[in-house]
Formats: structure tokens, sequence, C-alpha cells
């Protein structure tokens, strides 16, 4: 990790309290390498934040893949107040880290179905593809194979674009979080009207939590940053993915949370399943991702990844701010055991 890296007990001081020019004294000795006006710039819109409306996340009950996903997924889509998609082009980017017997690491191909039918019949987009970047250099044909997103493609009718080895577009890097002013990105997502991302429930060893959020390093294109992608990991996790929320040129986002069966344990790969029976989704990916872990029985003001950005402000993860559709948190809740630390 880089100077950038905050320290957890900085960061836990920061969440629970202090006051702002306290809280921001704290982060400051932290993030003093950056220069004072990224460390002010960075305070200041984390503040404004605290007066911005609350952000909406819906939660639905989904007992098993064999069930009405097409519904929950109609319904958390009102609920969450989704944004209007008509005759946009659309990539829906999944989790398909890898495929390993017997342990729920990626997106199960249910979940996907469903949303691509809904965007196409009920939504209207005008196109929509599926995309996935893998962090390790897997061949994607036998992954989709092995985790059953060919045959649904092909009964879709959708095509699948691997991120790794599309074209490339230069985007500029607004945050100031990593030491990069500009990152190369596929072509597929930063041309779109609109990014929907569809992460499977887990928790992770680096960043405490694999959502939404760490579901964006998979549009990075391993052919320029190689496998499994070390040459931003060392830009620090935390600050990399900042710049992607922050930079992320699709005009338009939407997260949708695969919590059917969730991971728990060694993640992202090898944890153990955890009947969740949950879909979240919501716009703010960092409101979701919060979500998501009091889902899980765990504390977003423990998550280092999630507090910076809150106080960045780049989204919310105070539950105070954050307003709940749908099914009740507490009905879905479950305890899951942590990832051990990396």
């Amino acid at each position: 990790m880089t100077n950038f890296k905050i320290s957890r007990r900085a960061l836990l001081r920061l969440a629970l309290g202090g006051g702002i020019i306290a809280g921001g004294a704290v982060v400051y000795k932290q993030t003093e390498s950056v220069g004072f006006d990224k460390w002010a710039r960075w305070m200041l819109r984390g503040q404004a934040a605290r007066f911005a409306p609350a952000s909406r996340v819906a939660l639905a009950a989904v007992p098993s893949y064999d069930a009405d996903v097409l519904g929950a997924i109609r319904a958390l889509w009102r609920d969450a107040n989704a944004p209007d998609l008509q005759n946009a082009n659309v990539v829906v980017k999944p989790n398909l880290v890898d495929y390993i017997t017997e342990r729920p690491c990626y997106t199960m191909p249910q979940v996907t179905a469903a949303l691509l039918q809904f965007l196409r019949e009920e939504v209207r987009v005008k196109s929509v593809v599926v995309a996935e970047g893998t962090t390790f250099r897997r061949d994607p044909h036998a992954l989709l194979i092995q985790t059953g997103y060919r045959d649904m493609l092909a009964r879709q009718r959708v095509a699948f674009v691997d991120l790794n080895y599309d074209d490339l577009v230069p985007i500029p890097l607004r945050g100031g979080y990593a030491k990069m002013d500009k990152l190369f990105m596929a072509r597929t997502v930063a041309q779109a009207d609109a990014l929907i991302s569809v992460p499977k429930l887990k928790t992770h060893h680096w960043t405490r939590i694999s959502g939404s959020i760490k579901n964006l390093f998979g549009i990075v294109p391993g052919v320029k940053y190689g496998f499994p992608k070390n040459t931003l990991h060392i830009q620090g996790i935390d600050a990399f993915l900042a710049e992607l929320v922050d930079s992320l040129p699709t005009p338009k986002r939407f997260a949708l949370v695969d919590g059917i069966v969730g991971l728990q344990g060694d993640g992202p790969l090898f944890g153990t399943p955890v009947a969740s029976g949950a879909l979240v989704g919501g716009g703010d990916f960092l409101a979701v991702d919060a979500t998501c872990a009091r889902l899980m029985g765990l504390d977003p003001a423990a998550m280092e990844i999630l507090v910076f950005m809150a106080w960045a402000g780049l989204g919310q993860i105070d539950a105070n701010r954050i307003e709940l559709r749908g099914v009740g948190l507490d009905t879905l809740r479950k305890n899951y055991e942590p990832a051990p630390s990396a």
C-alpha cells in the first residue's frame, strides 16, 4: 500500500465521532503527502454530502435461485428509484472472478438472466451486453461454460465482452486519491450510457467486503495492467477503487447485489456459503455496500474503504443517511464470518 493508506485507528476515530474539524485533522495527518488542496477538496465535498438527500437502497427477499427472481428485481428496481434506462446502451457487469466447486464466489446466472430479461422487456433499453474482465488470467470461454453463463447468454441472445482485451480508452482520474492522472478503461464501459454492477455478496480479505465497488475492478483491462492487475494494487486498493467510483465515465449507474446465497470467511474465493435469500439494489454504490455489510452483520464503520469514501463525499454509509425500502434489513440479516486479514 502507498502512503495514502489510512490507519484503521484513524478511520474508526473519524467514523465514530469527534466532529468535523477534529475528524478532518486526523485524516489530514494520514494523507498530508497528497497536498493540502486535495485534502481540503475531499473534506469540503464530504461535508457537503452530509446535507445531500438520503441515498435510497432497496432489499428484496428471494429464498432460492428457483424463486421469482424477475419479480423481485421488478420490485427492487421500483423501490430503489433506479435511473431511467429506456433507449440506453447498458453494460451489465457480474462478478465472474473464478469457478470453484461448491464455493459461491461468482454472480449466479439466474440473477443476471432475470436482469437481462427485465431490462429488455420492461425497461426497454436500446442495447445490453454482459461484460467482465477477470482478475486472473483465465480462459473466459471455459469460465463462461463452468459458471453456466455460456448457455444463459445464448438463450438470452446477449453478447459477452471480455473487458481484459477490449479496446482501450484513456479517462482522466478526477479524485487524486491514487498517484495516477489517467486510467485506460475498456471502451465498452467507457462509452456506455449506463453500468449495472451485479456482484456476489461476499467477504474479502483485503477490502473486508466484496460488493458493488470491489466489482468495478473487473472493468480495468488486464491486457494493459497485467494479471492479477498488480500495477493497480500497488496504488492501494482503497485509493484506486475510490478513483473508479469518482471517475467512472458512464453517466448512469446501478448496483444489484446477488445475496441469495452469499460467501463468508475466506473470500473472495474460498469461503463457505450462506443462504441469505436477499437481493440488494441502489444507485449509490457506497450506500449499497454499507447496507450489504449490515446485512452480513458487519459494521461499515470498521471498513476502511467505505469510511474513507464516505468522508470524501463519494456516497453514504451512515444508516441515518440511507433510506431503506422493500423488505426489512433485520428480516434478512445473517451473521457472516469475517474474512481473515491479508
